[in-house]
């Protein structure tokens, strides 16, 4: 185990993450063209790595968790630049349909409170109206998106969990690869986020399966404290790569102190 040194150059076929001790644990920054997928446990602070990563560069944040105004707003606590980042705000979109149709079901109910029996009757047999709409698909919304003829150096899907809750796994399966074919394609980074331990340990394998690279956020108790560690669980075609950092966050966002080597 060993500490930092000095700031590692990125590579030329290698993008930077954003954050400079992430690319000395990378050794360089994440290959153009990859996916990377961040796996994290409910508190590890992925939420705040992934605006880390946002603010340096171009970039595209897709953010089902937090509006856009939320986002822009964390980014100025830590002190970071919003300026260059465009976000897809699918939470507020998402909002939006939700409050439509339940107004949707009120006007529905008040209609009905108000129709005698005969009319009811005339009206539905008794049968339970038919008030949802088609709501935006926002899988292809995000597919759209990343069907572009250009896209930005970084790519962020934070999360992946708004999807699961929304279509079936294998439909998001699906986009996740197409995504990852105009990843390649375009020769960006792309990242996605996933809560590790909600969707069954068979999906996290799957999602495993398709990334080219895997970072995977811990925390670990001892005694009255809690460590925090990330660990690069996964790297095609660069073995060496592998290994794990403690890290804290603090004013200025994730900040890795000491890395051990998997050799």
């Amino acid at each position: 185990m060993y500490d930092f040194i000095e700031k590692t150059v990125t590579p030329k076929n290698f993008i930077s993450t954003g954050v400079d001790k992430l690319d000395m644990l990378l050794e360089g920054g994440v290959p153009k063209g990859f996916l990377t997928l961040i796996l994290g446990v409910p508190g590890s602070g992925s939420e705040i790595l992934v605006k880390q990563i946002a603010s340096s560069g171009k970039n595209l944040l897709f953010s089902t968790d937090e509006t856009k105004d939320e986002i822009v707003e964390t980014m100025k606590r830590f002190g970071w630049s919003a300026d260059n980042v465009e976000i897809v705000d699918i939470a507020s979109k998402y909002t939006e349909s939700v409050i439509l149709s339940q107004e949707k079901r009120v006007s529905v109910y008040q209609k009905r409170a108000g129709l005698n029996l005969k009319e009811l009757i005339t009206e539905g047999s008794g049968g339970v109206p038919q008030i949802k709409e088609s709501e935006p698909d926002f899988l292809a919304m995000i597919a759209n998106r990343m069907a572009s003829s250009k896209l930005p150096e970084k790519i962020i899907v934070n999360s992946l969990d708004f999807f699961l809750d929304q279509y079936p796994h294998n439909d998001v399966i699906r986009t996740v690869h197409a995504m990852k074919i105009a990843n390649l394609k375009n020769g960006s980074a792309l990242f996605v986020v996933l809560t590790k331990g909600v969707y069954g340990e068979l999906f996290e394998r799957r999602m495993e399966g398709i990334a080219d690279c895997v970072l995977e956020l811990e925390i670990m108790k001892k005694g009255s404290a809690f460590d925090r560690y990330l660990s690069v669980k996964k790297m095609k075609n660069y073995a060496r790569k592998i290994g794990m950092a403690r890290y804290a966050i603090d004013k200025d966002g994730f900040v890795l102190e000491m890395i051990e080597r998997i050799l």
